[in-house]
Parts: structure tokens; C-alpha cells; sequence
């Protein structure tokens, strides 16, 4: 393969910023950051990055999890 000017293989960066993303859509908006990192998963997998499914995967994992966090105080501040 072939190196870019910055030292990555084609679809690493996508799949490491895959991975911040959805990192951050657990705690920031899971509802978008989760399907972007989903996005970004798939970018990179389509460049020849073999570990872009894993992103897709965390980064739906990741939503789920923000979904649930973000319902999950709702449970414990009702009267």
C-alpha cells in the first residue's frame, strides 16, 4: 500500500476519526454523532481499512449507549 504525505494508509483517518466520534456520541448528541461515526466507519472500510466495520460497530454500540444514558436520569429525578 501506499503512504500519504501524513503517514496513514488509506481509510485510517477516517476510521480514527470513526472512532472519536463515536467515542463522543455516548456522552454529546448520540442521535448525530452516532451515525456519522457510522459513516466515517464505513469511508473507511470502502478506502481497503479492514477495522472500518469495528468503527460501524462501535460507533451503533455507542449510540445505543447514549440513547440509554440520556433516558437513563429521566428514571431517577420522577416523583
Amino acid at each position: 500500500m501506499t503512504s500519504s504525505s501524513t503517514g496513514l494508509e488509506p481509510g485510517q483517518g477516517c476510521a480514527l476519526a470513526g472512532v472519536l466520534v463515536a467515542a463522543f456520541s455516548m456522552f454529546v448528541f448520540p442521535l448525530v454523532l452516532g451515525p456519522a461515526g457510522m459513516v466515517l466507519g464505513a469511508v473507511a472500510y470502502f478506502r481497503g481499512e479492514r477495522r472500518g466495520k469495528w468503527v460501524i460497530v462501535f460507533a451503533a454500540v455507542g449510540m445505543v449507549l447514549g440513547i440509554l444514558l440520556g433516558l437513563l436520569p429521566d428514571k431517577f429525578v420522577q416523583n
